[in-house]
């Protein structure tokens, strides 16, 4: 069995209808659908949903684990929501939440306007020559494109750790350049 595909998937405040190869939940935060592939197949037993595969091919221990990663994201997202968090830092940075739409200020000439992305919400929260902004959604994976595309408009630079970082990622500093004489 698979590590991953043989853990149970709680189903702690989500609906869960199992139809025509497709897991259906549904929660508080709305509706989310995961097709399964050929193969693979679920079972609700109690509070829990199990997956199962038909044999041990290579192909099918590999979807088990997938599928299974796949069906819990979209139980979490409905019931929890998913987030990511983005730290901005530099001189004079500043965002913006407009409808549909982050207008930021991050070290260019120029403004630069995001568009949000259908079903996520964005926070900024201002601090001192930096600001934090959390994205969240019941996507997971709209979260973490959204997130992806903010941090590639001005990564961080290991020197004076000015741009955009993950809340969670460590950046190693590095010193300055010294004049050898």
């Amino acid at each position: 069995m698979s590590r991953i595909g043989r853990l149970p998937i709680s189903l702690d405040g989500v609906e869960v209808k199992l139809a025509d190869g497709m897991v259906t939940a549904k929660g508080k935060r709305g509706e989310a659908f995961y097709p399964l592939p050929e193969g693979i197949t679920a079972k609700i037993e109690g509070t829990f949903l199990h997956l199962g595969r038909a044999d041990d091919s290579q192909d099918q221990r590999r979807l088990h684990g997938v599928t299974r990663a796949e069906v819990n994201n979209r139980v979490l997202g409905v019931s929890k929501g998913h987030s990511r968090s983005l730290i901005v830092q530099g001189k004079g940075y500043s965002a913006e939440v407009k409808p549909q739409a982050l207008d930021m200020q991050i070290g260019f000439s120029h403004r630069v306007v995001a568009a949000i992305p259908a079903g996520l919400v964005v926070e900024v929260k201002p601090g001192q020559n930096e600001f934090t902004l959390t994205i969240t959604g019941n996507d997971k994976h709209l979260v973490g494109a959204f997130a992806s595309t903010l941090y590639k408009l001005r990564k961080v630079e290991p020197y004076n750790l000015i741009g955009f970082r993950y809340s969670d990622q460590q950046v190693k500093r590095k010193a300055a350049k010294s004049v050898v004489s």
